[in-house]
């Protein structure tokens, strides 16, 4: 059943389907990782990164946090992190505000639980960040910074 959905994925119209898909797709990943997380999977979330709908973007996220989150599903990130972390990276100039929020939360959880895999580049996309007016994204720069 997953396999259909995942199928209708890139051609579906209806944002909401994909949004509800990719959360989906995150919590089985997190709760049956040694089926589902896999880079089979993945590139699913990694694909719907690009989705023009900001909702779309905004679940894709909050389902790698749940996979980053945690060092041993982080552990089985590595080739998905090396294909689409200039993209993740990118996405802290979203021009959605709540989804650049969580991508920077993403990239703290990323620091924490991967160790070395942001270079000194990726970190200097997000210190300016630090300055926006808007005070959950500074927060959230804010607290990148520290880490860091």
């Amino acid at each position: 059943q997953l396999y259909c959905l995942l199928l209708r994925l890139p051609r579906d119209v209806v944002p909401d389907i994909r949004a509800i898909c990719m959360e989906e797709l995150g919590t089985w990943m997190k709760t049956y990782a040694a089926s589902f997380l896999t880079d089979s999977y993945l590139k699913y979330i990694g694909w719907t990164l690009y989705d023009k709908q900001w909702e779309v973007r905004l679940q894709c996220v909050k389902a790698l946090q749940g996979l980053y989150g945690h060092r041993d599903t982080a552990a089985h990130m590595e080739l998905f992190t090396r294909r689409f972390k200039t993209r993740m990276v990118s996405m802290v100039l979203d021009k959605e505000l709540s989804v650049a929020v969580e991508v920077v939360k993403l990239l703290t959880l990323m620091l924490e639980n991967m160790g070395e895999v942001l270079t000194d580049e990726d970190c200097q996309s997000v210190y300016p960040i630090v300055f926006v007016s808007n005070r959950p994204l500074a927060t959230a720069a804010g607290i990148f910074l520290y880490r860091r």
